[in-house]
């Protein structure tokens, strides 16, 4: 649990590994330098040429110096590649336009609302959707700042999909918790939570940022869990009866698109 509160995308992290990289070189160069000592500085032997040992310790320490340039450029090489650090969930973009009836243009400022439908699935609204409210979060309070939905399939009112967003569009805190963590660390601590495995990456459609599903528990098995998000939102959808990955991630993509405008 605590290697997942660190962020392996932060700049910070990144940082921390050139600096790692750049303290093992120095000390590389460091322990050249004292193990050569005798050897850089030879003693000139009874009748031997002074200056011929001098020419001798020169060429000696010319080597070394080229030997410390080189662990020095090796070094400055490594420590540039290592640092890769993931942009911020916060400085997320669009990928693309969106397509006629998904929303506004994919740079024009986006609100989130939860559609009355989409696809097959309908939201429970009344009391149908308290009495699936107090199943679901079974005394359990919702996530401050957040909005859920309850979907079923063909007006039976059974749960088939449960959504939670949140969004800075109501509650700034969540831009700022955006503003110091990746979208890669967001679903490392939500999957994590969910005790989900087999999490995968999908496409994230044309609002840019990412989409990942995977498996966790249910009543009856497995269901499938996503999560997607982007510079402002961050939506954790569960399918209770789908566990095909693929399927669970279309359905997620539509969702999201249906609900931002």
């Amino acid at each position: 649990m605590i290697a997942l509160s660190v962020d392996t995308t932060s700049q910070s992290f990144a940082a921390g590994q050139v600096v790692g990289v750049l303290a093992v070189a120095l000390i590389a160069i460091v322990a050249l330098w004292k193990l050569t000592g005798a050897w850089r500085a030879p003693s000139t032997p009874p009748g031997g040429d002074p200056a011929a040992t001098a020419r001798v310790e020169s060429k000696r320490r010319l080597l070394l110096i080229g030997m410390t340039v080189l662990i020095a450029a090796a070094a400055g090489v490594k420590a540039t590649a290592s640092y890769n650090p993931e942009p911020r969930a916060s400085e997320t973009t669009a990928t693309g336009p969106v397509s006629e009836g998904q929303g506004a243009a994919a740079d024009a400022p986006r609100t989130i609302a939860l559609p009355d439908s989409f696809s097959d699935f309908r939201l429970l609204t009344g009391a149908a959707a308290e009495r699936t409210e107090a199943e679901v979060m079974a005394g359990r309070k919702l996530p401050e700042g957040a909005k859920v939905g309850y979907y079923d399939k063909g007006g039976d009112e059974n749960l088939e999909l449960f959504v939670v967003v949140r969004s800075a569009e109501w509650d700034p805190k969540v831009y700022d918790e955006k503003a110091t963590t990746s979208i890669s660390q967001e679903f490392r601590n939500f999957f994590a939570a969910a005790k989900a495995h087999d999490v995968t990456r999908f496409d994230a459609g044309p609002y840019g940022g990412g989409l990942s599903c995977g498996l966790a528990m249910g009543l009856d098995g497995d269901q499938s869990v996503c999560a997607w998000s982007d510079a402002t939102t961050f939506g954790a959808v569960r399918l209770v009866r789908e566990a095909r990955l693929p399927n669970a991630a279309q359905t997620t993509l539509t969702l999201r698109n249906a609900a931002t405008h």
